[in-house]
């Protein structure tokens, strides 16, 4: 199992949906914090379980996506290194997937 790796735009990223989100329920904001807490470390056990996301950043190559479990506007962006899962951004489906995946 390989250790994790947060990016601090991917930690800021959990703490402003969950912030908006408990603007209609804490209980919601608690479970999507929870939620997305188990879909990464869940990468640790099953890196290749997200989908390919092409993108041009060279230091990105290999970018995979995984949608937050019982969040499916919520997608988790990482990278699969030699030595650890790297978490690159959780972005909402609103967003600009492809421009804010690579904002790092």
């Amino acid at each position: 199992m390989k250790p994790i790796i947060r990016r601090p735009k991917a930690s800021e990223d959990v703490e402003s949906h969950a912030m908006y989100i408990a603007d209609g329920s804490v209980d919601a904001a608690l479970r999507f914090i929870e939620r997305a807490e188990q879909t990464i470390k869940g990468l640790a056990l099953l890196p290749q379980s997200g989908s390919p996301f092409v993108n041009s950043v060279p230091d990105l190559a290999g970018m995979r996506t995984k949608l937050v479990k019982d969040f499916p506007n919520h997608v988790v962006f990482y990278v699969e290194r030699e030595d650890s899962i790297e978490i690159v951004r959780v972005l909402r489906g609103g967003q600009d997937m492809n421009a804010e995946a690579t904002k790092i």
